[in-house]
């Protein structure tokens, strides 16, 4: 398959004009837009990423669409996360809530399974953060975003249960 020089020019154009906009879109909406904060921002995120893809590479037929569907995305983003933040019911409808997977040298197995995460999963978190057995483990939180939080029984003031407010929620 060859291109043509217009083509080419074209395609470099269009590429330019293309990120410049998405980047000034970017720009506009803040930090969140690209943030790891949850699931939501996941999907928004990875939906962005092909709706450049898409645009740069049918030019022809979805310039325009493209820069509009990413406007729109972003916007639809801001709207719902302001919603959450002002609803409490659509922002559980959003967000999910960390759930405490290990506390207290007991494995919280009904979380870990609801959550389909099991202890070498775990363990490896632990390993990540410097440790090599549970002992010195106070809790294993399963955050919003995915990641686990290791937390350890050196902290500075001991952990209660009352920490952890969202335990057991569903």
């Amino acid at each position: 398959m060859t291109i043509s020089l217009i083509d080419a020019i074209k395609l470099i154009t269009i590429s330019t004009v293309s990120f410049i906009s998405i980047v000034l879109v970017l720009r506009a909406s803040g930090k969140r837009t690209l943030s790891k904060m949850n699931a939501f921002d996941f999907i928004v995120t990875v939906a962005l990423g092909s709706v450049l893809a898409t645009t740069i590479v049918n030019y022809k037929d979805s310039f325009w669409n493209g820069i509009l569907t990413f406007i729109m995305l972003v916007t639809l983003q801001h709207v719902a996360t302001w919603l959450s933040i002002r609803f409490k019911s659509v922002g559980s409808m959003i967000k999910s809530e960390p759930t405490l997977l290990y506390y207290a040298d007991t494995f919280q197995e009904k979380a870990m399974r609801r959550e389909r995460v099991d202890r070498s999963e775990l363990k490896q978190a632990i390993r990540k953060s410097g440790y090599v057995s549970f002992d010195k483990i106070s809790a294993i939180i399963l955050e919003s975003d995915g990641t686990l939080t290791v937390m350890s029984s050196s902290d500075k003031r001991e952990l209660d249960k009352k920490d952890f407010i969202f335990i057991n929620k569903k």
